[in-house]
């Protein structure tokens, strides 16, 4: 039996496009936890929004903030939400919806006949 594939949500693929173009910095944790770490480093280095900081944790974890004119969210948050900030919105507007959302409905189709091909059988 196949294995049942994870839903890809537009608005999550639109998100990370837009995000794509958002300066992106890397940092250590030190001694302290990955939201102070990034409180910090943006306070040290008066960061402007909008920016991507990859905190990384230990060898095996990274976590990821979004600094927005409105504070600090994890960029997920940011990925599924982008049309709520208006920096974004502005990166948005300055390469174009068509060319930066192009082809995004033929990668997450909501087929519900290719979802019931994937159920799971209880016998």
């Amino acid at each position: 039996m196949s294995k049942k594939r994870k839903r890809i949500s537009r608005r999550r693929l639109a998100g990370q496009r837009v995000l794509a173009h958002v300066p992106t910095f890397n940092l250590e944790t030190g001694s302290h936890k990955p939201v102070t770490a990034a409180r910090r480093y943006i306070a040290e280095t008066e960061l402007t929004a909008p920016a991507i900081l990859n905190v990384r944790r230990n060898e095996h974890t990274t976590d990821r903030f979004f600094w927005g004119e409105k504070g600090l969210f994890s960029a997920q948050y940011a990925e599924e939400n982008h049309f709520l900030f208006p920096s974004l919105r502005l990166i948005v507007d300055s390469i174009g919806e068509e060319v930066l959302f192009e082809g995004l409905e033929a990668l997450a189709s909501d087929d519900w006949e290719e979802m019931e091909e994937y159920e799971y059988a209880f016998v």
